[in-house]
Parts: C-alpha cells; structure tokens; sequence
C-alpha cells in the first residue's frame, strides 16, 4: 500500500534531507540520532535512508498525552471554597 503524505506519494524510503522535512527537523539532528541508535534507519552503501512508516511510527510513540486535569480547589493549600490559596 503506497504511503501519500505532503509530496512522499509512494515513496517509502527517505534521504536525510527529506526526513528531516518530514520530522520537521535538520540532518544534522537526524545524523547525530543516527549516529546515537535513536532512530531506525536503512543503509544502503553509504547513505543512510529513513522508512516512512519507522518514522510516522516514532511520531507516534513520541507523542506526549496531556495529564488528566485535577481541579485547582483540590490541590494542596487551596481553600475548597473558592479555589484560592488558604492562609495559615
């Protein structure tokens, strides 16, 4: 099934420069994560390639979930009354 997302229509495999587009980053970054095993990556001879699904995976995984919201008037040293901080 050929992967569409802005302009990689089919393309599966990536060179740093468009992987950096597509992570929103630079290949300094993407070499340096390569360099460091944080990033999967293909190499072919000596050129490093970036599959389309690895990366979209990694944004994924990387994805920060926002914390459940806890009412401010339940927190400690706040007046349950109002929400405002209790003296004393």
């Amino acid at each position: 099934m050929p992967v569409e997302r802005d302009g990689y229509d089919g393309v599966r495999l990536l060179n740093v420069r468009e992987a950096a587009r597509f992570l929103g980053t630079t290949p300094k970054t993407l070499y340096t994560m390569a360099w460091r095993r944080d990033i999967l990556f293909v190499k072919i001879g000596r050129s490093l390639r970036f599959d389309v699904k690895d990366l979209e995976r990694m944004i994924e995984q990387a994805k920060v979930r926002p914390r459940e919201s806890k009412s401010r008037a339940a927190l400690p040293g706040r007046n349950s009354k109002d929400g405002h901080l209790s003296e004393g």
